[in-house]
């Protein structure tokens, strides 16, 4: 028998405050399931026999979309596919109400699908990651043997790409779907920007320190005639007080500011 594995799509989120069992799905959800089921359909693999459905409104909604798409008309509900039931328990009613089909497909939710995956696949729970609105296909499954399943390939909800073997988890780091837009980690661009920053600031500081230097630079004659200047105007300072003795001694008056009268100090 194949089973198909479908993990409901889009949904409301919890905050939104719905019930969620009456969660349904958001018109993202809606749009991005039926462009899987539609290429879940051009596949033309088999037809579905059956088509089961979580009683929770948004997988409802996602099995309805699948059997649009996939021209199966009838959407039955099985009450061991809501989360709060084991992996044993759903395995028993399947078998019950698919006995002699050929071709099922299971909407549901998560862990649970993915704890029936990791059970008739024969796999860790915690090394599969099924997104939401993904299929799974699994072929020659024998429901009362574990890890008698077959995973031939599984579809990816965003790309619509069909990926053989099991939907595994990526390790950190990896990109979630094959060709999305890497981008470099935030801190790398912030570490990116710092060296340039850190760079502009180097030339302007180089750039300053030429200027300065061409600027204070003067020719050796310049130089000269300057220091002189400065030994005449000495000497004349020199001669100019001999001649008055201290008639000048009294000065002018000081102009230094009173004690107290500096203004206080701002706050930074």
């Amino acid at each position: 028998m194949d089973i198909y594995l479908v993990r409901h799509g889009i949904a409301v989120g919890r905050e939104d405050g719905v019930p969620d069992g009456f969660r349904p799905l958001t018109g993202k959800g809606r749009r991005r399931f039926r462009k899987t089921a539609r290429a879940f359909a051009k596949l033309g693999r088999r037809k579905l026999d059956l088509i089961l459905s979580s009683p929770l409104v948004r997988a409802v909604q996602t099995a309805e979309i699948l059997a649009g798409e996939a021209r199966h008309g009838e959407v039955g509900v099985l009450e061991e596919l809501d989360p709060e039931f084991g992996v044993e328990s759903l395995l028993e009613a399947l078998a019950k109400r698919a006995d002699g089909l050929k071709s099922v497909a299971l909407v549901g939710h998560e862990p649970q699908l993915s704890s029936v995956l990791a059970v008739l696949a024969g796999v860790p729970a915690d090394s599969l990651d099924l997104k939401k609105g993904a299929i799974v296909h699994l072929d020659g499954t024998d429901l009362s043997r574990p890890g008698s399943a077959g995973a031939y390939w599984s579809l990816k909800p965003r790309s619509k790409t069909v990926e053989k073997g099991l939907p595994l988890a990526k390790a950190e780091g990896e990109e979630e779907e094959a060709g999305a837009p890497r981008r470099k980690p935030r801190r790398a661009r912030k570490a990116r920007s710092g060296r340039s920053q850190r760079r502009r600031a180097s030339r302007s500081r180089v750039s300053a320190e030429t200027g300065a230097e061409a600027g204070s630079s003067a020719p050796p004659e310049t130089a000269a005639n300057a220091e002189s200047g400065d030994e005449v105007g000495a000497a004349d300072a020199a001669a100019a007080e001999g001649q008055h003795g201290t008639e000048g001694s009294s000065g002018s008056p000081d102009h230094s500011s009173p004690p107290g009268s500096d203004s206080p100090v701002q706050p930074a």
